[in-house]
């Protein structure tokens, strides 16, 4: 039960000591009223006001120096919530018309002074702050509800707008309300990430999580508006806030530094009141809301550079990494090659060539993620049996937003499939068999080929195949050429005779006999359906 926390002033002791025992009584009785002080001026009073703020002071009017009217005055300004109960033993209509003015609440008049009187002033001032306290909770919680549909609004129509969805005169009818003053003329955007959203999401539950965003993305209006105009800022991503935001005029050079200082004080705010490290995107300047898609995927794309960079950078259009074809074509050849070469047994040696490659290239985060993802679903299906293959966990790299965290996953992918490619049974006379076999697939490969590099008996080597792969020695070589004829495939379109010489089959009809019985098509069809796959997954 909440208690009303009062405070007597009076520069009588008898009226003081009086009203002492009533709240000695009341505290008996376990009223909600509780005696806090004491004080017999208006100057000791506003002393012990500053150090005890009671919700209610009971004072007296007509008291040596300052007078109960002017100790109400100040204490107001000071704590203009506390309430005011006047004792006087003068009844004059002058002084309650004043105390009215005021904003008290009670006037009671000393002589006689009635306890039940003074017990229900007391009880009307604690229901009044009872009753104010209920509407702040209340109001506030409409604030906040407020807040928080007008930011999934902001969220909603600016998605819209991205998408296309909604026109520019659409637009700027419905942001009037959501966006109040800000006018797309020289604007651009800033997109702010999480440099460890995975982090963030183990550390924090879901609820903590909404606070903290909305937490941020009033830091982004606040800084960001800070420049001279206002911010539409909101959640765009789980990971990516977005901000548009008003220009300064002047030239690229100077725009460039201003946003770049703007946005490094928007990543120091972020750091020091939240405690999150982001890394911050910045476009180019732009007029029109039928600009906005462009400004935001430029300013996302500017976060994409940051993978290549530590944490808390800020990229702004200046500070752009320049992109090579011949970094793309370098990266994407270690990997094939590679993928054409390894075996169960070298797959433990093949990284690191691999990790000098990612360190030395720059290619975009995004084409980079989706090729390396790509690339180790079809380095699987190689080195583990199909039921294994089947077994294996997904393999996503998309939340990858630095190029250490790739690396770790890569590693992690990487000595999985090593143990899973040891453990796979094979023998280690058969795995030297399968090795010899993939690095000579171009060549005419026999049995007994195979069996003097192993240093085996041909008979038991071709026991060997039956007996570990379940399938004899020349459907395995058959089915792997076919295999690598696919790969090719998938690269560029061949004639017949270039598959079948690629992949050491002589004669271009076996060859093509071959892929249909294996394949159920022939070459030129499987090509059409491939291509039309793609195009359709595209």
């Amino acid at each position: 039960m909440k208690e009303l926390t009062c405070l007597i002033v009076d520069d009588e002791p008898p009226m003081v000591q009086r009203l002492e025992s009533y709240f000695h009584r009341w505290a008996e009785h376990k009223l909600p009223f509780r005696l806090v002080g004491r004080a017999y001026s208006a100057d000791e009073a506003l002393e012990l006001a500053d150090q005890l703020r009671p919700d209610l002071i009971i004072t007296d009017i007509v008291m040596p120096g300052k007078d109960g009217i002017a100790l109400i005055r100040e204490v107001r300004e000071r704590q203009p919530r506390v309430e005011f109960l006047i004792l006087s033993a003068y009844s004059d209509f002058s002084y309650a018309k004043q105390a009215i003015a005021m904003g008290v609440f009670e006037y009671l008049v000393k002589v006689p002074l009635r306890e039940e009187d003074v017990r229900a002033a007391l009880t009307k001032a604690r229901d009044n702050m009872l009753a104010r306290e209920q509407k702040e909770q209340l109001l506030q919680s409409l604030s906040g509800s407020a807040k928080e549909n007008s930011h999934r609004l902001r969220k909603q129509l600016l998605e819209e707008l991205l998408r296309g969805e909604v026109s520019p005169s659409a637009m700027e009818r419905r942001s009037g309300d959501l966006v109040q003053g800000f006018e797309p003329r020289h604007y651009g955007c800033f997109a702010v990430r999480f440099d460890d959203y995975e982090a963030f999401c183990r550390t924090y539950s879901p609820a903590d999580r909404n606070t903290l965003k909305y937490a941020m993305l009033n830091i982004m209006e606040e800084v960001l508006g800070s420049s001279g105009g206002a911010c539409y800022a909101c959640e765009i991503q789980p990971n990516v806030l977005v901000g548009l935001t008003a220009f300064r005029r002047g030239s690229e050079g100077q725009i460039d530094r201003d946003n770049y200082e703007l946005g490094v004080r928007l990543h120091d705010a972020i750091q020091t009141y939240l405690r999150q490290s982001v890394s911050i995107g910045v476009s180019r300047t732009h007029s029109g809301w039928e600009q906005a898609a462009a400004a935001y995927g430029e300013a996302v794309a500017a976060l994409g550079d940051t993978f290549y960079a530590s944490f808390g950078m800020v990229v702004t259009p200046n500070r752009r990494i320049a992109y090579a074809e011949r970094d793309w074509r370098e990266l994407k050849d270690s990997f094939e090659q590679l993928l054409e070469r390894v075996t169960a047994v070298s797959v433990g040696e093949e990284l690191a060539p691999l990790l000098q490659v990612l360190h030395s290239c720059r290619v975009p985060a995004e084409q980079l993620l989706g090729y390396i993802e790509t690339w180790c679903i079809r380095l699987r299906q190689r080195l583990l049996p199909t039921s294994q293959t089947a077994e294996a966990g997904p393999v996503s790299f998309g939340d990858c937003t630095h190029l250490h965290q790739l690396i770790e996953r890569l590693r992690t992918e990487w000595e999985l499939l090593s143990q899973q490619a040891e453990s796979s049974g094979l023998r280690a006379e058969m795995v030297k068999a399968i090795r010899f076999v993939d690095d000579h697939l171009t060549e005419s490969i026999s049995l007994a080929l195979v069996a003097e590099h192993i240093h085996l008996n041909p008979s038991y080597v071709s026991e060997l195949f039956k007996k570990e792969l379940g399938i004899n020695f020349t459907d395995y070589v058959s089915g792997r050429r076919i295999e690598r004829a696919i790969e090719l495939l998938r690269k560029r379109e061949y004639s017949n005779l270039e598959l079948a010489e690629a992949v050491g089959i002589q004669n271009e009809k076996y060859f093509c006999t071959l892929f249909k019985k294996i394949t159920g098509t022939s070459p030129q069809k499987f090509v059409v359906a491939g291509w039309r796959g793609r195009r359709e997954e595209g």
